[in-house]
């Protein structure tokens, strides 16, 4: 991934800090840009729908400190749960054995991996490294 497909204008970045914390900012803004969107993983990650963030079937919210709620279960802000949650191409070195667990324990509760993010249905799989390597 190009540093270009990560830099957001500095008050976008600001504007980020102050609504999702300053860890989450750069993971978050980039959904605001059609041009920024090919970092971003939005099959088996975050997406956003209209005004609203969703990974499977359940709506995200973003507290002032970049910690995720999803379902009424709050996940601690990380880098690598934010690389995880949204990029294509993760940076591994920045994810945790925590941070995979997390993240599985997200993919389940949302069936963000299953496809048409039901229950009980087959697995969505996928040729991109993420699947390759985190998800299978």
């Amino acid at each position: 991934m190009s540093n270009s497909d990560l830099r957001v204008e500095p008050d976008v970045l600001d504007y980020g800090a102050m609504n999702v914390g300053a860890l989450a900012s750069p993971y978050v803004s980039p959904y605001l840009y059609e041009s920024k969107k090919r970092s971003l993983d939005t099959v088996y990650g975050i997406r956003r729908e209209g005004d609203v963030f969703m990974i499977g079937d359940s709506q995200v919210g973003v507290d002032r400190d970049g910690n995720i709620h999803i379902n009424n279960v709050d996940f601690p802000a990380t880098k690598g749960l934010w690389e995880l949650l949204t990029r294509k191409r993760v940076d591994i070195k920045s994810v945790s054995t925590s941070d995979i667990k997390q993240y599985k324990t997200i993919l389940e509760m949302t069936n963000a991996h299953l496809e048409g993010y039901k229950p009980r249905a087959n697995i969505r799989t996928s040729k991109g490294v993420k699947y390759k390597e985190i998800i299978s």
